[in-house]
Order: C-alpha cells, then sequence, then structure tokens
C-alpha cells in the first residue's frame, strides 16, 4: 500500500516544529534522495525545476519526491535550496537568506566525507561544489557507504619495501587526463584511498579531495611548509614538517592526534610498522637522526644519531634502511635502534633505498648506485652513472629505473647494474619513477611524464605542467595523481 504525505508532515513527526537535529544518517538518505530527484527532473526536456519547499515535496514509501516544476530556473539555485534544508535539519538552524552569500554553518557530522558531501551543495566557493545533481547523489550515497578497505597506495612509493611497484592486470597503453587541479606547488608525493587523494602542498596545507572529480573536500594549514610525502595507517595520517615535527591527523574528522619535534626539519617520508613511526630528521647541516616515535600517542622511543637524513627508511625485515648526508646507507633495528650495519657510498644519500628480495638499490650525489646485500651490507654491484642522484629506483621486469640530475632516466639490470637503457628529457630529474607492472613512469622537471617499456621505449610523452614536475606519482589500477610546481593533476589509467 502506497504511503502519501508532504515532507513537511513526515519531518514534523521526526522533528517537532523542526527544533531537534535530524540524524545525520537521515539527512545524508534525504539529501541524497532529493539529488536523485533534482537529476531525473534536469534530465528531461526541457528540464524541470521543482520547488524546494518541505510543504511542497511529496514524501512517498519513506522517499522525497519533486513534481512539477516550471521550465525556467537554475541549477545552481535548486542545489542551494536541497542544501540549506538539509543545513538546517542537520544543525537544528533556521534558514537564513546570509547562506547564499556565506554559507551555512557546518554541521558536526561523524566525517570529513559526510561534511563535504553535504557542504558541496551550498558552499560558495566553485572548486568544493558539486558539479551537478547527479554528482551531489553520488557523494551523499558515498558518503553513507562503509569503509572502501586498506588504502591501495599508503605512502611515498607505494609500500614498505619502497620499491614504486604496483601490479598491473594488464600493460598500460596511455594515461587519459582525469583532472586538474591549480593548489600551488605540490612536491610531496600523495596518498590514494578507495575514495580519497591526500595531498601536501608546498605551502604548508593538508588537502583532502575527491579521487573522482579533484574536488576539495577539506584542507587544513599544518606547517610552513610540506615537502614530505604522507604515511597512511589505519585512519590516522603522518607527515613530517619544515618546521622539523612529524605530526599524526586522523583522515576521519581531521583532528590533529599528536605533533612532536623531531628535528630542525623534517623531508624524509615517514613509514608506519609495529605500531611506531619512523622517520628522519635533518637537525643542522651536517648532523640528523633516524627517530622511532610511537604511532598513537605521538611519544619518542628512540633515536639514532646519523648524519643529516633527508632519504625515507624503507622496511627490510626487522630493520630499517635508510641513507644519510654522511655517505652511507644505515641498517637499523626497528626494535632498539641499534645500528646493524653501515655501507658507505661517499657522496650524500638523499634517495630512498628500494628493497627487492635479497638486495636494496640505493644512489648517492656522486652518481653511484648501488646493489646491497641486506644480510651484511655487502656490495653485490656498483654502477657510475656520473650524474647526481635524488631519485629512488622503481624495480619491476628485471630491472631498476631512476632518474638523474643530468636529464636522463636510466634503467640498469636488478642483477647485475647493467646498463639497458637510458632515455633523455629535458630537464632534471628528481621525482622517483614508479613501475606499473612491467612499464615504468618517470617525471621531469620539464614538465612532461614519460611512460616507458621495459625496453626503454618512450610508449607515451605527456605535458602536465610547464612548471615542471618534481612529486612521485601515486597510482593504483584505475588512476595516477602527481603533483607539480603548480598543483595536482589525475590521470585515468588506459589498458
Amino acid at each position: 500500500m502506497t504511503t502519501r504525505e508532504s515532507l513537511e508532515d513526515h519531518l514534523r513527526k521526526t522533528t517537532p516544529h523542526f527544533s531537534a537535529r535530524l540524524p545525520e544518517e537521515q539527512v545524508l538518505t534525504l539529501g541524497r534522495d532529493l539529488a536523485r530527484e533534482l537529476a531525473r527532473a534536469f534530465s528531461v526536456s526541457p528540464p524541470r525545476h521543482p520547488e524546494i519547499e518541505p510543504a511542497a515535496i511529496a514524501f512517498v514509501d519513506g522517499k522525497p519526491v519533486l513534481e512539477g516544476g516550471e521550465a525556467a530556473g537554475d541549477v545552481t539555485e535548486d542545489l542551494l535550496q536541497v542544501g540549506a534544508l538539509l543545513q538546517s535539519l542537520a544543525t537544528a538552524v533556521p534558514v537564513d537568506v546570509s547562506w547564499w552569500l556565506d554559507g551555512p554553518p557546518s554541521p558536526d557530522l561523524s566525517s570529513l566525507e559526510r561534511r563535504a558531501a553535504l557542504a558541496g551543495l551550498t558552499s560558495p566557493h566553485s572548486e568544493t561544489r558539486h558539479a551537478s545533481a547527479a554528482a551531489a547523489a553520488e557523494a551523499l550515497d558515498a558518503a553513507l557507504a562503509p569503509s572502501a578497505g586498506p588504502a591501495p597506495w599508503p605512502l611515498f612509493r607505494g609500500d614498505p619495501a619502497r620499491s614504486g611497484f604496483r601490479p598491473s592486470p594488464g600493460p598500460v597503453t596511455a594515461l587519459a587526463p582525469a583532472w586538474d587541479l591549480s593548489l600551488g606547488p605540490v612536491i610531496a608525493s600523495p596518498v590514494l584511498t578507495a575514495r580519497l587523494v591526500i595531498a601536501a602542498s608546498a605551502d604548508g596545507r593538508l588537502l583532502f579531495l575527491d579521487r573522482a572529480t579533484g574536488r576539495r573536500l577539506y584542507e587544513a594549514k599544518v606547517a610552513s611548509a610540506l615537502e614530505s610525502s604522507p604515511a597512511l595507517a589505519g585512519d590516522v595520517l603522518h607527515l613530517g614538517t619544515d618546521d622539523g615535527e612529524v605530526v599524526g591527523i586522523d583522515v576521519r574528522d581531521g583532528k590533529e592526534g599528536y605533533r612532536f619535534k623531531a628535528g630542525s626539519l623534517v623531508r624524509s617520508s615517514p613509514i608506519v610498522h609495529g605500531g611506531r613511526v619512523f622517520v628522519g630528521a635533518v637537525d643542522t647541516k651536517d648532523a640528523g637522526a633516524l627517530v622511532a616515535i610511537d604511532a598513537a600517542k605521538g611519544k619518542l622511543l628512540w633515536r639514532r644519531k646519523l648524519g643529516a637524513v633527508f632519504s625515507s627508511p624503507a622496511l627490510a625485515g626487522a630493520c630499517l634502511l635508510v641513507g644519510s648526508d654522511d655517505g652511507a646507507l644505515h641498517a637499523i633495528e626497528a626494535e632498539r635502534g641499534a645500528v646493524t650495519w653501515s655501507h658507505r657510498l661517499g657522496g650524500r644519500v638523499r634517495a630512498t633505498a628500494a628493497v627487492s628480495g635479497e638486495v636494496a638499490v640505493v644512489s648517492d650525489f656522486e652518481g653511484r648506485l648501488a646493489a646491497v646485500r641486506l644480510q651484511d651490507g655487502g656490495r653485490v654491484w656498483l654502477r657510475e652513472l656520473g650524474q647526481p642522484v635524488y631519485s629512488s629506483a622503481g624495480l619491476s621486469a628485471g630491472l631498476a629505473v631512476l632518474g638523474c640530475h643530468d636529464g636522463s632516466v636510466q634503467g640498469v639490470s636488478l642483477a647485475s647494474g647493467e646498463p639497458r637503457f637510458r632515455v633523455e628529457t629535458r630537464g632534471p630529474v628528481v621525482s622517483s619513477p614508479v613501475a606499473m607492472g612491467d612499464r615504468f613512469l618517470a617525471a621531469s622537471t620539464d614538465g612532461d611524464l614519460y611512460l616507458l617499456d621495459a625496453g626503454g621505449q618512450v610508449v607515451q610523452r605527456t605535458t602536465v605542467a610547464r612548471e615542471g614536475l618534481q612529486s612521485s606519482p601515486a597510482f593504483d589500477d584505475a588512476l595516477l595523481v602527481v603533483g607539480s610546481a603548480r598543483g595536482l593533476h589525475a590521470f585515468r589509467i588506459v589498458r
């Protein structure tokens, strides 16, 4: 039997005289259903613009139905009216005309995603507003859905071994632009979850973006500057700052959990293992440390003094591998911070070691690339590249692929270090290549992305930002995101 009443009648049963807040699940569900109804009204020819008043909205079998409406109207105004209604129900604050200019008060919902889905209807800023009624319905529906599982790219280089590798369900043939966002310089590598892109900007902001559209969901000023790539573990994002701090932020609500002073500068990217955060720090020009912090409390557990540490720690069994400006790669026990072995290259080691099987591949500022045994730190092979290297190696298909300051991307045999290919770009390559199955992607300061096969042939060259690329790409099976001197750029992966 069909039950029919007005939305106003229904709401009076739930929230008499609109004097109490409606539970957020009901607000979001009503919003999703109203957005779907608007999308239906807009899809006919000519489009309908129904009246968005509780007394005029039919409520049939537990759902709102938008009937009638004039052909003349404005889509943005209709969405704003829906948003104002929902915000009023979520906050128990009557709708005010000022909301049309300044936006309504933000309801205290349980997650950033839910707040952003609702705010996208009424935001005065285009970059945070839903592009359409259909997009609003999709965002609200996603906000109602349960968590989507582990993040596919949770930290710098993708995994604790820092290999830059992710298996691919098929050969990558191209990258197709998905969205582009001008944020100012982004040097850190983004984090990808099933629903979000999380990026740290060079001016100290942490940004949460909808991965499908690039819509800005939330941002917070964290530090004076950020170049450390964040690491996500569970619901907490850990990142270093140019103020020398390590900060833990809950990605569900955006609240800061801890802030720990690790040194004068932290550009190393954290790694989280066994309830601990490990990250390199710079104290002075010549001195620094690897520090271990309690991931829940933000308290120091141990500190191993080294030269200045820009390199990010990689996990190798019970040890962490980290390079230092003292010219060596160090293996340090994760439990106590004791040095197991040190392998000296000579020049500053700011690249991050990449682990594969029983070896780690690492390079220095003098252009030396070495494979080092994890067991004892002994050298397996050494290759003189002849150019300073900041870029970390991507490992796949029996190759180690990395960028050099002379603008080349070089591939060498992982087994022997023998050269396999060299690709020239038009600017230094400080970004770290990633391995998409048996294909590699490198970003250059010339502003282009280079998609390479295992033989070094350029499959696709894509201009992203003339201002240049220093950020290392992050990707999963469907999407690739990279920062530039201009902002953040997303591409669909084509196979």
